[in-house]
């Protein structure tokens, strides 16, 4: 009876040494390499590009603020890479979506202008209208955010953003 017991358990050992042995097998067998496969992205990256236009950034003041801006064009426009991304300055790029910008308007804006702001910001709160600064923020529906300032009078309008990763929430 002791015979039969020790060589039910080791038919059984074996088996199951086979069994995992397989198992093995089959698991390598089925992986994929990590490194040079090319399953595409999960999410296309130009959702989450800025608009570009020929290789350069184009930033729709109307589309972010529904106020209607002279005619500008953008002067500069840097990557954004706060001091706590541990990221190279080389790697990151404004096509990534992190970046802040220098537009320069044509005119000098018109008293009609800066009273469409002022009429604007009565209902809404993205707004703040200092004595002669303004300033815009808001989020996207994207979990982005935008941060437009200028000055009344002045001809540059500075612009922020962030994509939703870099952003911090505030409760």
């Amino acid at each position: 009876m002791e015979k039969k017991k020790n060589l039910s358990r080791i038919i059984a050992s074996i088996i199951f040494a086979i069994a995992l042995v397989i198992i093995t097998i089959a698991s390598c067998h089925q992986s994929k390499p990590i490194e040079g496969s090319d399953n595409g992205d999960t999410v296309a990256a130009k959702e989450f590009a800025p608009m570009m236009e020929n290789g350069k950034l184009t930033i729709d003041l109307r589309s972010i603020t529904s106020i209607r801006f002279p005619k500008y064009k953008v002067a500069k426009a840097t990557p954004f890479i706060p001091d706590s991304v541990s990221l190279a300055a080389d790697e990151e790029t404004v096509a990534s979506g992190n970046y802040t910008a220098t537009l320069l308007l044509d005119t000098i804006p018109s008293k009609e202008f800066y009273q469409s702001i002022d009429l604007a910001a009565q209902h809404d709160t993205c707004w703040i209208i200092n004595q002669f600064a303004y300033t815009y923020e808001c989020k996207e529906k994207t979990g982005g955010m935008y941060k437009i300032v200028f000055s009344k009078g002045g001809q540059q309008i500075f612009v922020t953003h962030l994509n939703k990763d870099l952003i911090k929430n505030k409760r």
